[in-house]
């Protein structure tokens, strides 16, 4: 939901993306990923959990599923919970300051570190300008190193992936990539691209050799969930304008009308 609020996440805020992509197992016999991957449903969602400590605070509830397309039966599920200044974006735990779940209004052409769902604080790079169904947009992205072992947790529908003290979860090769593409007046991301194309492997972390496969996966907003995004932007955009813009032009109007009614009982003055 958009409201058009000058706050960041106003009232009935919510940011949600659906999309098709990848999801490949590896052979439970050679213990390796196969050529061909499986398609999975993508659905991501952020809403207000409470707003008990609004405008100080709200809680944030980022969901993160995967799907079998055929069955709907959930093969992955992320769900966590986050403390937000509602004026920003951006994390109230101080260990996480200067940390964001959502991009703030009027980004700026810089980096930002982006903490959200199995993101742990990933710094986004601003990489260009471009557009995406006539709006103006700014890409952001990283490449590199991706550790999110407790996203593999599991829950009561998905069993995960249980390691050892002593292992952790990444992306293979430091592989891992991320983009998101904003639109900059109201800090609404309108597409996103995420992968892990070598594979997610359980590692030991005192000799960084990897134990087992887990899972290679990889998707891409598309389609009408951006179509309907844009819209909804569009929208958002033409209310913080208004909200910026409406109260100066009324006066301006009124000024106007006010000469204007001056001028005119002057000249009806006999």
């Amino acid at each position: 939901m958009l409201s058009g609020s000058p706050e960041r996440i106003p009232a009935g805020w919510s940011w949600e993306a659906n999309f098709v992509g990848t999801v490949t197992w590896p052979d439970p016999q050679a213990g390796a990923f196969p050529d061909a991957g499986e398609l999975g449903l993508y659905e991501r969602a952020l809403s207000i959990a409470s707003a008990a400590d609004r405008p100080t605070a709200v809680t944030l509830k980022d969901d993160y599923v995967i799907r079998d397309p055929i069955t709907d039966e959930v093969t992955w599920r992320y769900t966590v919970h986050s403390r937000v200044d509602p004026a920003t974006g951006m994390h109230v735990d101080p260990s996480h300051h200067g940390e964001y779940v959502v991009f703030p209004r009027d980004v700026e052409r810089r980096s930002y570190v982006l903490r959200m769902n199995y993101l742990k604080g990933v710094p986004l790079s601003f990489i260009k300008e471009t557009t995406i169904e006539g709006l103006r947009v700014y890409l952001f992205g990283y490449k590199g190193r991706g550790e999110y072992t407790e996203s593999y947790a599991g829950t009561a529908e998905y069993p995960g992936v249980q390691v050892a003290a002593d292992q952790e979860i990444r992306c293979a090769d430091d592989q891992f990539s991320f983009l998101v593409w904003v639109e900059p007046m109201t800090g609404e991301a309108l597409k996103l691209a995420e992968r892990c194309d070598s594979g997610d492997y359980v590692f030991n972390v005192s000799t960084n050799a990897p134990v087992s496969a887990v899972l290679r996966w990889g998707g891409e907003t598309a389609g009408i969930d951006v179509l309907r995004r844009a819209e909804r932007v569009r929208k958002e955009r033409l209310q913080l304008q208004l909200s910026e813009y409406g109260p100066l032009a009324l006066g301006l109007a009124a000024v106007g009308l006010g000469g204007l009614g001056l001028m005119c009982r002057r000249r009806a003055r006999p």
